[in-house]
């Protein structure tokens, strides 16, 4: 089947391209689920087939960082903050390891991998990747001895939690450090603890120097009595000067015994930070943003129309001859070179969406009625495509320029078409302005293959997060072979962004994905308008 002629020209080309026959009929099942993280507002989304792909029901997956970040196993690999915060300019990419126990009894082993993105600072303000579990992992006879010994624990202590709220009353769990190698046996202790413990209490050795000891009939109010008792009764031992005490209180801070443990865990470090021998957990709404930074004033850069274009390029993939430019929003870093934008937190509010685009269109109806050699592409957000008022600003920007229609694309992401069934209809819409119209973010799952058919689109935006780890993952490789496959039957021209190197340019152009985008190629540049430039001379001779 031959493509799909855009008005743009621009991909007429693709046919020479060889195909590979139909897809199968069966939508592939990719164990890897995408995520989107605003590190601003602490923010996390999940694409779709999140909760099944974690095992967790829909109201336990995690919505802010701080949750998920709770669901890491302490010390079996490098979090996702710290992976993140390991990268070093330029490189945004990161990729790392760990382990998540999403049950008492259950640990499994999670690849994460994607890319962030700058504030004004440089620091990472914006994140968005994919994240695969290895389904081997959950297998508990291929656990280490330490998670072994933890999820035994934390059985039992969701045994006593249980026997608590069942009989109405609470349970405390203490936490008990002493300093590194000043206890070699934790027996003793046990024993000197036994005249405080019930027939339902629990005590157990977390490490060389650590325990746990979980009280059945202890509320929250006698919480710090039980933790001095516990004190006294280790007094005349050799390192009670060393101890140091955490405690947490179901159901009071959670029915659940991971939970339970971690927030004991987290009081004891808050003791030792503040110095103090014992400390009872206090619940934390949100993580809250560093003071000193500084967020983007979307409003003012309106007001005084500063934000300016960045390109980077599409190339074909086999001639690598640049077909199409990729515009962003642009800013002056706090170093004062220009700084591509990312997502921004808090753009929905104040109908910010669509001012912020409707900035952009005309920022690059301009750049292309100057350049008329030049193919743009320009993302639209969803919001922006829900508004009443973003058909008759397109049709007015385009009617003040004619021609420049054939050389705009307009990219809309593909979760769009999920939020609101009218935006069909304004895809439609939009095409017969004369526009080219993209879908990013294919391959996660938003819209069933069958409905891509229907759509006034003209080209496909692989998500960058099914490209980055190509070289290392078959199941990205067998996922993106399928979506190649799937396009070239439907006749639509095929894009992968996040293209960073040429063992997978080169995978991919083998393939039969018609254009690439990405760091080989190039990073985003940030063009100064005319209209800025004037701005920018006018305050300097003021």
């Amino acid at each position: 089947m031959a493509k799909r002629q855009s008005p743009l020209g621009l991909f007429k080309g693709a046919s020479r391209l060889p195909r590979k026959g139909q897809a199968a009929a069966s939508r592939l099942s990719v164990a890897g689920v995408l995520y989107a993280w605003d590190m601003v507002t602490d923010a996390l989304t999940w694409g779709p087939g999140a909760a099944e792909a974690l095992g967790l029901s829909s109201r336990d997956l995690p919505k802010t960082g701080q949750a998920f970040a709770q669901l890491g196993e302490p010390g079996c690999g490098l979090a996702r903050d710290e992976a993140i915060a390991a990268t070093e300019p330029p490189q945004h990419a990161y990729e790392t390891r760990y382990a998540l126990r999403l049950e008492p009894d259950r640990v499994v082993m999670v690849e994460d991998a994607g890319r962030w993105l700058p504030d004004l600072q440089g620091r990472p303000a914006f994140a968005r990747g994919q994240l695969r579990v290895d389904s081997a992992s959950g297998a508990r006879d291929l656990l280490p001895a330490v998670l072994k010994e933890r999820s035994a624990l934390l059985c039992r202590i969701q045994d006593a939690v249980n026997e608590a709220v069942r009989v109405s009353q609470t349970c405390t769990l203490i936490v008990g450090v002493f300093e590194p190698d000043a206890v070699d046996e934790m027996a003793e202790i046990a024993r000197r603890l036994r005249p405080m413990m019930r027939h339902h209490d629990v005590f157990a050795r977390l490490g060389p120097n650590r325990f746990a000891l979980a009280l059945t009939n202890c509320p929250a109010a006698d919480a710090a009595g039980a933790m001095r008792r516990l004190s006294g009764l280790l007094q005349d031992h050799p390192a009670a000067s060393s101890l140091r005490l955490g405690a947490a209180c179901a159901p009071d801070h959670t029915f659940k015994a991971t939970k339970l443990l971690r927030f004991a865990e987290q009081a004891l470090a808050a003791s030792a930070e503040r110095g103090d021998a014992l400390a009872l957990y206090k619940p934390r709404s949100a993580r809250p943003a560093p003071a000193e930074r500084t967020p983007f004033d979307w409003v003012a850069a309106l007001n005084d129309r500063s934000l300016a274009l960045a390109f980077s390029p599409l190339v074909d993939a086999q001639t690598r001859a640049p077909m199409l430019a990729h515009a962003s929003a642009s800013a002056t870093g706090a170093d004062g070179r220009p700084l591509p934008l990312g997502p921004a937190p808090g753009l929905e509010k104040a109908n910010l969406p669509l001012l912020v685009d409707g900035r952009m269109l005309e920022l690059a109806a301009d750049h292309l009625a100057r350049n008329p050699n030049r193919r743009l592409a320009l993302p639209v957000s969803a919001k922006t495509l829900q508004d009443a008022e973003w058909l008759p600003m397109l049709a007015a920007h385009l009617g003040a320029r004619p021609g420049i229609e054939a050389r705009l694309v307009l990219e809309i992401p593909e979760m769009a078409l999920v939020e609101c069934r009218r935006n069909l209809g304004r895809l439609h819409a939009m095409k017969a302005l004369g526009v080219g119209i993209a879908l990013t973010g294919y391959g996660a799952g938003h819209v069933a293959p069958d409905h891509l058919r229907v759509l006034p689109i003209d080209l496909l935006k692989i998500d960058g997060a099914f490209i980055q780890p190509l070289k290392r993952s078959t199941d990205d490789r067998l996922h993106v072979r399928t979506l190649v496959d799937r396009a070239q039957h439907m006749g639509i021209a095929l894009a992968a962004e996040w293209v960073d190197d040429e063992t997978t340019a080169r995978l991919l152009a083998a393939w039969g994905v018609d254009y690439l985008q990405g760091g080989l190629f190039g990073e985003p540049e940030a063009i100064v308008q005319p209209s800025a430039l004037r701005q920018m001379l006018k305050k300097a001779r003021g």
